[in-house]
């Protein structure tokens, strides 16, 4: 065999063993995606098959455009608030066509380059509003986890909450809140006990997939009928719902643009904050930011036309993705086939799945969203951010998605122009002498501050100005300190300004250094 044939069997080998592990790779995410695909659907108050339609979507679409080869999208957890309220307050046909919009919008932002601009957000914001999700989700969750409705706020859910609880625990009469109770906890327990196995074999298979297996069949086996269960048809496909073309003449009304443009924001954020951890979770990993937007906006303008939810870049299945060590695209576009397979060979066997236990997978979900690790960092780092991550945290459970995220926009630039017009000013007598520092920034706005601090300096003193620290100074602070020291010129008092930083700022104006001795 010549040096060339050796090249191509080595080629061929490679390329054998990548197919073999993103084919691999695929069976697990296929795995973690179809529970938490029904699951989302279902707390979204839609059919299983909007749900799993759009992990379809974000399976062999979406990974077959995506600017990040490893990248798993689908129904995000992220996005159920906003959901929920857009079908509340416009019904379920605006909801799809506002996806179909965003998936538009996510194209022109591509095609515009702008898709680093939504990485533009300070993890303060972030960290706060996925905590505000998390406690949001595991609050409604939990009462469905215990077969009952949830409220429709906050508020509602905690006053509840303790109601619920009790019914749920005494007295045990064997009601469909306690075998619902029971079904619940038995998928929490199995998932936290099977992250925990030491086993490698057993742990293959998803923690989220081996609970719903073991609730389902511990529900089948006993007979626990009084509970609820998903309900599904012999063809899944009979489900398909397209957008009427009557919905099309609400598209430019105002209510449907600014919710696209909210479910845009956060699900460009999401994804493109997800891209960016896998990038640093694996090596192979690099994202082209503006070709994973345009990417989403395919997936999402599908999405909403077929009836699915809005598609996001996902963590957890990405990162299950990178760790059964896909190499290429393929393990995340063969995930989607075989969903495919699965709800048309096999729709009915959805049937024996237990809601109770897909909304304690939620509850989970939930828990995991509220990083109390990156809170106590965020409040090391800096009790600013901090003060951020609650109050969008605070204005999120007490509002909506949307509101608290402009609440914690709002801190953040009220922080950042605290920051930039933060000025200090210090003096002492020294040897004499009475010296001046000033640093910082110093605007307009502080110029009544400036203005009493020099003209109490003692006129019978020599006075030095130290400004060199100054990192801004706009020029109503300049001029007055320039005709400052004009004045006490004429007092024949020694006076001193170093300028050399502000020189360098505003170079037009006629600066000196003026020193005259008594």
């Amino acid at each position: 065999m010549n040096f060339a044939g050796i090249i191509s069997a080595m080629m061929n080998l490679i390329n054998f063993t990548s197919v073999k592990k993103d084919f691999l790779a695929s069976i697990i995410v296929f795995l973690i995606a179809m529970p938490l695909a029904i699951g989302i659907s279902i707390a979204c108050g839609l059919p299983v098959y909007s749900g799993l339609i759009s992990a379809i979507i974000g399976g062999v679409v979406v990974g077959a455009f995506s600017g990040n080869s490893l990248q798993v999208s689908g129904p995000a957890a992220g996005l159920i608030l906003i959901i929920t309220d857009i079908i509340a307050t416009q019904g379920v046909e605006k909801l799809f066509l506002i996806i179909f919009l965003v998936g538009l919008m996510q194209i022109a932002f591509g095609l515009f380059s702008l898709g680093k601009w939504f990485r533009a957000i300070s993890p303060a914001i972030i960290q706060g509003m996925l905590a505000g999700i998390g406690v949001s989700i595991f609050l409604s969750q939990f009462h469905i986890m215990l077969d009952n409705k949830p409220g429709n706020n906050f508020f509602e859910n905690i006053l509840d909450l303790f109601k619920v609880i009790y019914h749920s625990v005494l007295p045990f009469d064997g009601s469909h809140h306690h075998i619902a109770c029971f079904v619940g906890v038995l998928t929490i327990g199995t998932i936290i006990l099977w992250e925990r196995i030491p086993s490698k074999k057993l742990k293959v298979i998803p923690p989220a997939l081996a609970a719903v297996i073991l609730a389902s069949v511990v529900a089948a086996v006993t007979h626990l009928d009084i509970i609820n269960y998903i309900e599904v048809g012999s063809n899944f496909w009979a489900n398909v719902t397209f957008i009427k073309p009557e919905t099309f003449t609400s598209v430019l009304g105002l209510q449907v643009i600014l919710s696209a443009l909210i479910i845009t924001f956060i699900a460009s954020a999401e994804t493109l904050l997800t891209s960016n951890a896998i990038d640093k979770m694996c090596e192979r990993s690099k994202t082209d930011y503006n070709k994973e937007i345009i990417a989403q906006g395919i997936g999402n303008s599908i999405s909403g036309l077929v009836g699915g939810l809005p598609i996001t870049g996902v963590i957890v299945r990405s990162a299950a993705n990178i760790n059964a060590d896909a190499q290429t695209r393929f393990s995340t576009i063969m995930h989607g086939f075989w969903i495919v397979l699965f709800v048309t060979c096999f729709p009915q066997i959805l049937n024996y799945i237990p809601q109770s236990a897909l909304a304690a997978i939620l509850v989970y979900t939930g828990y995991k969203l509220v990083d109390v690790d990156a809170a106590k960092r965020l409040y090391h780092l800096s009790k600013g951010e901090f003060a951020i991550y609650m109050i969008t945290l605070i204005a999120i459970l007490c509002t909506n998605l949307f509101e608290g995220i402009l609440v914690g926009f709002g801190a953040a630039l009220a922080k950042s122009v605290f920051k930039m017009l933060r000025v200090h000013i210090k003096f002492e007598d020294v040897d004499g002498k009475f010296v001046v520092k000033l640093s910082g920034n110093i605007v307009f706005l502080q110029l009544p501050q400036l203005i009493e601090i020099f003209e109490h300096l003692p006129e019978d003193k020599d006075v030095y100005v130290c400004a060199d620290r100054l990192h801004f100074m706009d020029h109503a602070c300049a001029d007055f300190i320039k005709d400052w020291q004009t004045s006490r010129e004429k007092l024949n008092v020694s006076t001193e300004v170093d300028w050399s930083s502000i020189r360098r700022s505003y170079p037009s104006l006629k600066w000196r250094k003026f020193h005259k001795e008594d």
